[in-house]
């Protein structure tokens, strides 16, 4: 792109094509200038001319205590060879800053403002077209009144005469250089900083491209300033250069931040005095009287351009040290950019040459897109290889998960064959360990046992084991019609025995089922009550034992109450009661709530199923 534009700009200053004949010629033969007055609406003078041998011509180096203006007289002579005059055309690399223009006593142009502020036509080329008529055979002359201001090159640029087919290519020449490239250096800045200012919102890690973005910003600022023409928010010259050179501090500042945090690097001693330098800079400018302003605003802008330099010089160094890959690009970026800065600096402080800056644009343009690619490489690559650490990881982790599984497994079945070795071991000890400890008591109280008791002891002990191995075996066990079945067996069971022993047993148990409960839940209750009966037979020496079976809304309660004499619960916590262990168990086995209450006189032991 840079090239492309490089072309356009040296194309357009290629002379008319020779098949192009001229009928009329101009040449210019001698320019003058002489001092104005300053004065609004002051006359030509008619005295203190001198000669200038080139343009462009600036008065500071002259007349230096004269800011306001000048007189131009252009000495210019107008062949035909026939009596049939042809139109001219007048073309200004530029003026700086406002103008009047006669030709031949006669005013053909002025600009809007000529007094302060006046327009700003600096970096703007103009054309006129002479009419024919107001040509003269031989000796023409055109005046131009020149208006400056104090903090800037006052004068009058390179100057053309001649037929429009040879001065059209010259004048486009001009405003490409000027005008055409700033411009586009204007939108290219701007896109970069919007860029920038995307990329830091989708990543707000990367920093440096907020930096990019203000960067862009204050160039673009300091691009509209130089520009403009006309007065700016109704500034006045010098307040619109101090505001310019203003914004050229804060740029150069920017611009080593920016490429410093591109490369991950903070110098806080040099920052703060780069933001001193600022500060200082922008005070001086401010409050320095007008008479040293010109002074002043070449000192501060030449130690600016210092800066940059320098800046552009070291980062080879910085980008080194960073080993960031992005930075060794920048690196050439910023070399690349010193004859730049040099030429411009020299162009600014003389106005001879041509400003090259507009030419950076492409530059910049082609680095963010180079870093951008280059990133988005990465970030392709390390996304690549962190989806191939991830297949691994995740093989490795599947074949893990399926080695833990398989001894979750073998653990899990251990754990089942534990767990219904403790099911039957409390099976037979609440179920058959009862039987035989009601059969051991029946045989303790008769001296003398028939065969037909004995036979009737051992069919007990069968059916009771028959029933342990039923409903151990089986899940599908259905839950008795109502209370009255469910308590049947086992109140037939212990009453025979409570009846040898003179107990006295009290049965309170509800004709229907309100909520029919689960055949587990019958089941714990079943395996409990005989538990706690037989701990009575046993241990209680109870002569009164009252069972109970009701229930409450959404509860089951069975409570066992005697008045034996009773033990202390804490050996049911402490694990010393292996029948009182195994009821807790069964009951919070099903979430239940157990309950035991014992006093040397009384004892009762309330369960709550919850259904």
């Amino acid at each position: 792109m840079f090239f492309i534009f490089f072309f356009i700009s040296k194309t357009n200053a290629v002379p008319i094509s020779p098949t192009i004949q001229d009928i009329c010629t101009a040449k210019i033969e001698k320019i003058s200038v002489a001092q104005g007055s300053g004065q609004t609406g002051e006359s030509f003078p008619q005295s203190g001319w001198r000669s200038v041998e080139k343009l462009p011509d600036y008065w500071s180096k002259e007349w230096k205590n004269n800011q306001k203006s000048a007189w131009y007289s252009i000495d210019w002579t107008y062949l035909c060879p026939t009596n049939t005059h042809t139109a001219q055309q007048l073309v200004i690399e530029n003026i700086n800053m406002a103008a009047q223009i006669f030709l031949n006593d006669e005013l053909i142009y002025q600009d809007q403002y000529l007094t302060d502020p006046v327009s700003r036509n600096w970096h703007l080329p103009q054309q006129w077209l002479l009419p024919a008529a107001s040509l003269k055979s031989g000796k023409n002359q055109l005046i131009i009144h020149v208006i400056g201001v104090p903090t800037q090159k006052a004068g009058l640029g390179r100057l053309y005469i001649g037929s429009p087919q040879k001065m059209q290519p010259i004048y486009q020449h001009h405003l490409t250089e000027k005008r055409t490239l700033t411009i586009l250096n204007i939108m290219i800045n701007l896109v970069i900083a919007l860029l920038c200012i995307l990329v830091w919102l989708f990543d707000r890690r990367n920093k440096s491209f907020i930096w990019f973005s203000i960067l862009g910003c204050f160039w673009t600022m300091y691009l509209i300033i130089a520009m403009y023409p006309k007065p700016i928010f109704h500034l006045n010259n010098l307040q619109v250069d101090q505001l310019h050179l203003i914004v050229f501090c804060f740029y150069v500042t920017f611009s080593c931040i920016a490429i410093w945090r591109f490369a991950k690097q903070k110098f806080i001693v040099v920052e703060r005095a780069l933001w001193a330098f600022v500060a200082i800079s922008s005070m001086t400018i401010l409050f320095t009287p007008e008479h040293f302003q010109p002074v002043i605003h070449q000192v501060i802008f030449v130690l600016a351009v210092l800066i940059f330099v320098l800046k552009c010089i070291t980062y080879p160094y910085i980008a080194y040290r960073s080993k960031v890959p992005e930075g060794y690009f920048l690196a050439f970026v910023q070399i690349s950019f010193l004859p730049i800065a040099f030429n411009d600096a020299y162009y600014m402080m003389t106005l001879e040459g041509s400003v090259l800056s507009p030419y950076t644009a492409p530059i910049t343009s082609l680095f963010i897109g180079f870093v951008l690619a280059l990133r988005l490489s990465n970030n392709a690559k390390r996304i690549e290889n962190f989806n191939k650490t991830l297949e691994d990881t995740v093989r490795n982790a599947q074949s893990e998960l399926s080695t833990l599984l398989n001894q979750q497994h073998a653990l899990a079945l251990d754990n089942v064959k534990l767990q219904e070795r403790i099911h039957l071991a409390q099976d037979l000890h609440d179920g058959i360990g009862g039987s035989i400890v009601r059969s051991i008591i029946l045989v303790d109280h008769h001296e003398h046992i028939e065969k037909q008791q004995m036979l009737s002891i051992l069919k007990l002990l069968r059916n009771d084991l028959r029933q342990v191995i039923d409903t151990s075996a089986s899940l599908d066990t259905k839950t008795p019609e109502n209370p009255i079945l469910w308590v049947a067996s086992i109140r037939h069971r212990f009453v025979q025995i409570f009846e040898e022993m003179d107990i006295q047993s009290t049965w309170t148990v509800a004709p229907t089922w309100v909520i029919t409960p689960t055949p587990l839940q019958c089941l714990t209750l079943l395996r409990v009550a005989e538990e706690a009966l037989t701990n009575i037979v046993k241990h209680s020496h109870a002569n009164r034992v009252e069972v109970k079976l009701q229930q409450h809304q959404q509860q089951l309660i069975l409570e066992i109450h005697d008045n034996g004499q009773g033990f202390d619960p804490l050996l049911v916590q402490q694990g010393f009661h292996v029948g009182l262990q195994s009821m807790q168990v069964r009951v919070q086995r099903l979430r239940g709530h157990f309950e035991i209450q014992s006093i040397p006189t009384s004892t009762l032991i309330r369960v709550i199923l919850y259904l």
